[in-house]
């Protein structure tokens, strides 16, 4: 596939691999990551950089640096449910933006929601959290009866101003 410079538009495009090295957290955490990415290379303008392959390897990169499940894991895990994103994110209890962020890359899920993913693997794990989330019981009520006048009562109750000094 032939491919033209994003940045100057030439066509004299040319790819190769490139081991990359990039920093990821802060502080005490603060790592060096390495990951295999495309480099286009333009022969007109001499510039050479990367693109969304690129950055989806990075992210990938990371995502094993914290041992948490992949984009592609996430998506596999969904599909081979046969569920939309939707339906996915009702049973696990997530937001289907969350859903959509991690399926794209463009968020690593949570510890706690990498958790619940990997127990969502497991066949009885998601029966049970698709019954919970099919499990719809009507909000608590109170079961006391509150008359007229009391809560009639209530509109004119007011705090008195403390006497206690502050200081």
């Amino acid at each position: 596939m032939m491919r033209t410079c994003d940045l100057c538009g030439s066509s004299d495009v040319t790819v190769r691999e490139a081991a990359e090295k990039f920093t990821y957290g802060d502080g005490d955490k603060k790592v060096i990551l390495s990951v295999m990415v495309p480099v286009y290379d333009c022969a007109d303008c001499g510039e050479s950089y990367t693109d969304e392959v690129g950055e989806g390897r990075r992210h990938i990169a990371v995502c094993n640096h914290l041992r948490r499940l992949t984009p592609a894991e996430i998506k596999m895990l969904r599909d081979d449910r046969g569920m939309t994103q939707d339906e996915f994110a009702e049973v696990g209890g997530f937001g289907v933006a969350s859903i959509k962020r991690w399926e794209t890359g463009s968020q690593v899920q949570s510890a706690s929601a990498d958790r619940l993913l990997r127990l969502l693997r497991m066949p009885h794990n998601f029966r049970l959290a698709q019954q919970m989330s099919l499990d719809k019981r009507p909000d608590p009520q109170f079961k006391t009866t509150i008359s007229d006048k009391v809560l009639e009562d209530a509109k004119g109750f007011h705090l008195r101003p403390s006497a206690l000094k502050v200081g």
